[in-house]
């Protein structure tokens, strides 16, 4: 069947018949959703999937609906809040609550409208005031932003030389996180295309065959981009930007290393045949199974990556899997039809010539196959040693799970976040919740228990305070418990219990089944103490429940130490799980494509330890030249899922190479030949799959900086080191036994 394919899309109709197939599926993809249109940046697209935070999530947004998403106008003084200053916050407060503020604000907390909050609202230095206001509808339209975009110019006039304004709170991350996601699919296009071009220049000194990879993966792109909203859409997939941007970028490498393969064996074959669709024919015959398995392996990898626990994972498998799928397809069809269409004259002014014979021995790469050859023991452990060497640098691992640290500093929510930290508590900042679920009506004894319950919630060494109905102003507030208990049950309608009543009822539901537990931790919320002090708590709350009689009735915790807590937790169970998976997977389909059960496992254990070097030598760099705090969680696994996928590809490549040339020569020429014709495709390869990932260090996003820094180390590693030396050698080591259980069958010269 593959040949078959091989052979329609490489003969003299066949290739014009593809290309015309292609432009038709181009045109349906036009009338389809666009990926933009399926991508979503809420936290819950990036929880694990079956996480307590994200049951806590929805709980909220069903109980809790008119609380809305708070906007929190912060102001800083560093020496300390004047008069003028508080006028200032007034007229921004009045503004608020008058008929010209936006419609959808919901209330406004401020120590104008509730003087009882000022400890709340006020530093305990006197320098930082924060106004919460709510306002309903969804983040990501077009209204809320505008909204934001309101409240924001509108305070920024009260701004002075002294008194800092920034309007942020979870409402204006979203706005700002949602304008850095919009642009980030733009950014990552141009920036790809603009450095896969200028590369692929350099590479073939023409300015007429780099057009050709550019072209196949932009139709892929758009293709890819088609189907994936598709597929999330009909199965209910959350896509969000950083899914897509990886998306891009694998693309990009990907499919342009896929072009370079075929491009290189095409010119390769024009040197021995005169005939151009003889010379395709035979470098898709030869090229064409090598293209085939990478991209498969890179299909299962992603597949795989249905079964992790994270949201963000899940979602990200089909999309690479569906974009590769495409890529794979284009690769075998459109690339090949692409290039008998422009035939030799794509190669210009380096066109290659019919009956020219080029030396290996010449070649750069021929002489270092000619020095590797000569003293493979001795270059084996020199080089594995420089790489365990690199691999020290893991005892530096820290993981920084404070999200605060890995958005973009400039943006104004950051920004009020940041002045926030320098008046109050890391705790107050960032406050956890509790839902409590009943299935019993609501009457004294429940409230009793729900004391109980804040009470056994405060009791955690890491608690610095804890609210919720029973307790509004928390466990050591101004109003205690039999107060407020009073004032529910038994009202005397004084005026002075209003306020309070309704500080208290802030923590239920309009039906009264849902109550919300507010969580002041001591330490960092993203610290590793309280994301455990989370777990602990969870286990304290439930044990209340047992002890309380209340078993019908759930407790979920959420907040972004929650979150965090339950994203540590399955990261560390798709690392046990999911990453041996895909590298027992790569090591299976190197199995079958070599014939061998001996070469999978050097191959394998030399991305191992790649990947140990590339992660020591990149958590070096983080910490002593960027002066990063931490490293992103997920960059292990991503950085794993990446030098293990697209490093296959670069093994298929050699190896096959050398086990065709070991066919109808002796083994060591077989390296020598081999590593001589693929050693300049591997290398401008991995440039360009290395620039690609660098293209992520141009984001504003500490985590994609991160990745795209050490995916790029670990590729030019790979490349330069890995591929380049280590395998041929061990290859001449092991001899004919790289190739056991199967015998090489020799072909005629």
């Amino acid at each position: 069947m593959i040949k078959k394919i091989f052979n329609f899309s490489t003969n003299k109709t066949g290739k014009w018949a593809v290309i015309a197939l292609w432009i038709f599926f181009v045109f349906l993809a036009t009338l389809g959703p666009s990926l933009v249109d399926a991508t979503e940046n809420n936290a819950s697209s990036f929880l694990p999937t079956d996480s307590d935070s994200l049951k806590a999530l929805k709980v909220s947004q069903a109980a809790f609906p008119s609380d809305g998403i708070p906007l929190m106008i912060v102001f800083a003084n560093k020496n300390t809040l004047t008069e003028v200053d508080y006028d200032s916050g007034k007229k921004i407060n009045d503004w608020l609550n008058s008929p010209d503020a936006p419609k959808s604000i919901r209330n406004i907390t401020s120590v104008y409208n509730v003087p009882n909050a000022r400890s709340e609202l006020i530093s305990p230095d006197g320098t930082v005031m924060n106004i919460i206001v709510n306002v309903i509808g969804e983040p990501n339209s077009d209204e809320f932003t505008s909204l934001v975009k309101d409240v924001r110019n509108y305070a920024h006039q009260f701004r002075t030389d002294s008194l800092q304004i920034n309007v942020g709170g979870p409402g204006g991350l979203i706005v700002d996180l949602v304008a850095v996601f919009a642009t980030i699919d733009v950014q990552l296009l141009v920036a790809s295309a603009m450095l896969v071009l200028i590369l692929l220049v350099i590479i073939y000194r023409s300015p007429i065959i780099p057009f050709v990879p550019l072209l196949a993966v932009g139709i892929v792109y758009f293709i890819a981009g088609t189907l994936g909203a598709v597929f999330a859409n009909e199965f209910g997939f959350s896509i969000n930007g950083q899914s897509s941007g990886i998306m891009t970028i694998i693309l990009f490498g990907s499919g342009t290393d896929y072009c370079l393969f075929i491009s290189s064996r095409y010119r390769e074959e024009l040197l021995r045949h005169e005939n151009k669709h003889d010379a395709m024919q035979i470098t898709m015959q030869s090229v064409g199974p090598a293209v085939l398995s990478s991209s498969g392996t890179i299909i299962i990898a992603s597949l795989i990556l249905l079964i992790a626990s994270l949201g963000s994972t899940v979602s990200l498998g089909p999309l690479l899997a569906i974009a590769l799928f495409v890529m794979m397809a284009a690769s075998l069809t459109l690339v090949p039809a692409i290039l008998l269409a422009l035939g030799r004259i794509s190669f210009w002014p380096m066109i290659p010539k019919y009956g020219t014979y080029e030396d290996n021995d010449k070649k750069i790469y021929g002489k270092i196959a000619s020095w590797v050859l000569t003293r493979p023991k001795k270059i084996i452990v020199t080089n594995l040693s420089i790489l365990l060497i690199c691999s020290l640098g893991i005892f530096l691992y820290s993981p920084n799970y404070d999200a605060l640290d890995s958005l973009p500093s400039e943006t104004e929510s950051v920004k009020s976040f940041r002045m926030l930290r320098q008046g109050f508590p890391d705790g107050k900042i960032s406050p956890s919740y509790a839902y409590l679920t009943l299935n019993e009506k609501f009457n004294e004894n429940v409230f009793n228990k729900i004391e109980q319950i804040t009470d056994d919630i405060a009791s955690h060494p890491n608690v610095a305070d804890a609210a919720s109905i029973a307790m509004p102003f928390g466990i050591n507030g101004p109003v205690s418990s039999q107060i407020i208990q009073k004032i529910i049950f038994d009202p005397q309608d004084k005026p002075e219990e209003e306020l309070i009543k309704n500080s208290a009822f802030r923590f239920a539901s309009s039906n009264l089944k849902v109550f919300r537990f507010d969580i002041t931790f001591v330490e960092n919320p993203f610290s590793s103490s309280s994301l455990d002090s989370i777990l602990e708590l969870r286990e304290i709350s439930m044990q209340s429940l047992q002890n309380l009689g209340l078993m019908n009735s759930s407790i979920s915790f959420g907040g972004d130490t929650a979150e965090q807590a339950d994203s540590r937790t399955a990261i560390n169970r798709d690392n046990l799980i999911i990453l041996p998976l895909i590298l027992i997977a790569i090591a299976i389909i190197l199995a079958i494509l070599l014939k061998s059960l001996v070469a999978p496992i050097y191959l394998c254990a030399t991305i191992l330890v790649t990947y140990g070097a590339t992660l020591g030598l990149s958590l070096l760099v983080f910490k002593y030249i960027f002066g990063h705090t931490g490293i992103a969680p997920g960059t292990l696994f991503y950085l794993f899922v990446f030098l293990n996928a697209l490093g296959v590809d670069y093994n298929i490549y050699v190896m096959s190479r050398i086990r065709e040339e070991a066919k109808s020569k002796n083994l060591e020429l077989a390296i020598k030949d081999a590593i001589s014709a693929t050693g300049g495709v591997i290398t401008s390869a991995g440039l360009i799959l290395a620039g690609t990932f660098a293209v992520l260090m141009t984001l504003p996003l500490i985590d994609l900086f991160q990745l795209g820094f050490a995916v790029a180390l670990g590729v030019i590693m790979d490349t330069f080191l890995t591929r380049t030396i280590i395998v041929p050698a061990i290859v001449k080591l092991l001899g004919d036994k790289n190739w056991w259980p199967s015998k090489l069958r020799p072909i005629d010269n």
